[in-house]
């Protein structure tokens, strides 16, 4: 194998460039790559040291743990199987949507009261942002037009538009002004640490309301598509199963 290949050796074994990349997640930052490789690295090496050792002063896995290690294997296998056979294009209509909806309605009832926000923190006060702001209706125009929602910031959450908020889970800062304040109008800027704070509240919906059907559409598509899978899977396992020589005991096992 080329040196250029090798990343880390430890004894005979190797960690290569490609293994190193197929661990790494595809959707990692450029500037934390460096960091999460260095860390992989590190951890390969230590891990690799510690089996060395262990094999040399005649340390065994235990009989459970050799089934654990066998079965985890048995999983990936299943799993690239059911990738392979299981249908790539499981398709959700709009009537089943709005079956579930119906059907399920209370998992969407509002738990306290919520308010469709928009946010924007700036570190230090531009006077040209402020202009826009003041002269405009709504906050997410100024925030796209000077890409502000693109900017990594102090705060935990984006600039932009969030969705629908629990007030109880909005900043201490300025929740007294979202529980007295009036939608559509926005507010700031707010001196708040480490900069100022801008908001606009689009909509208000009081505690066990129920969030609409095209709040939530997304998140029932993921959930019935998955359901159609287990029973893709299902019905696949019980063809297997019909084909193969299997017996169940349940009564061994008490």
């Amino acid at each position: 194998m080329p040196e250029i290949e090798i990343v880390a050796r430890v004894g005979d074994e190797v960690l290569t460039r490609d293994q190193l990349l197929q661990w790494m997640p595809h959707n990692v930052q450029e500037d934390q790559k460096e960091l999460l490789l260095r860390q992989y690295v590190d951890l390969w090496v230590r891990n690799t040291l510690l089996a060395h050792a262990a094999r040399e002063e005649k340390i065994e896995l235990t009989p459970y743990q050799q089934w654990a290690l066998m079965n985890v294997e048995k999983e990936m296998l299943a799993q690239k199987y059911l990738d392979a056979r299981l249908p790539q294009k499981l398709r959700v209509t709009d009537e089943e949507l709005v079956n579930y909806y119906e059907k399920h309605k209370e998992e969407f009832r509002r738990d306290d009261e919520e308010v469709h926000l928009v946010q924007l923190f700036l570190e230090t006060l531009d006077r040209a942002i402020a202009k826009d702001i003041r002269e405009s209706e709504y906050l997410m125009d100024v925030i796209k037009k000077n890409y502000l929602d693109s900017q990594m910031t102090r705060l935990m959450e984006k600039n932009g538009d969030l969705g629908y908020v629990p007030v109880s889970e909005i900043r201490k800062e300025i929740q007294r002004l979202v529980k007295n304040g009036r939608t559509g109008k926005i507010y700031g800027p707010i001196q708040i640490e480490g900069g100022y704070y801008y908001f606009q509240m689009l909509d208000r919906q009081p505690k066990g309301s129920y969030r609409s059907l095209d709040l939530v559409k997304d998140e029932i598509r993921l959930r019935l598509l998955n359901i159609k899978r287990l029973q893709e899977r299902d019905k696949l396992v019980k063809k297997l199963q019909a084909n193969s020589d299997v017996e169940i005991h349940l009564e061994h096992a008490k």
